[in-house]
């Protein structure tokens, strides 16, 4: 079973709480984009010296971007293929559906892409 949160101001207040606990040196840049926004999208970015991190949820569907020096990286399909390992229970047709465990799974993502590169 996975689990959800009423409303994009919910999930954004989960990842603002995942980043200050995993990463407390990244700052959110901007204002989170989430009200009055098409198809009940939402985006946060978050900031690191010239690193940027994305989250971008469109029609129900939740990303994340990294960037280094303003050019994405290209994070292949390696982990999107493992989103169903991680939350077995996520429909794999729709592997990239908004949950709480979607964005546990990225932050531990996220953690692991950093700390091979430091």
């Amino acid at each position: 079973m996975v689990n959800k949160l009423k409303g994009n101001l919910g999930y954004l207040n989960y990842i603002r709480k995942k980043m200050k606990a995993d990463f407390p040196d990244w700052k959110e840049s901007g204002k989170a984009a989430y009200e009055n926004q098409p198809n009940n999208n939402f985006q946060i970015d978050f900031e690191y010296k010239k690193n940027k991190i994305s989250f971008v949820k469109d029609r129900g569907l939740l990303e994340i971007r990294i960037y280094k020096d303003n050019i994405q990286v290209g994070l292949g399909h390696s982990m999107y293929n493992s989103i169903l390992d991680y939350i077995p229970d996520q429909d794999p047709k729709w592997r990239l559906s908004l949950c709480v465990e979607l964005i546990d799974y990225y932050i531990d993502f996220l953690k692991n892409y950093f700390e091979k590169r430091t």
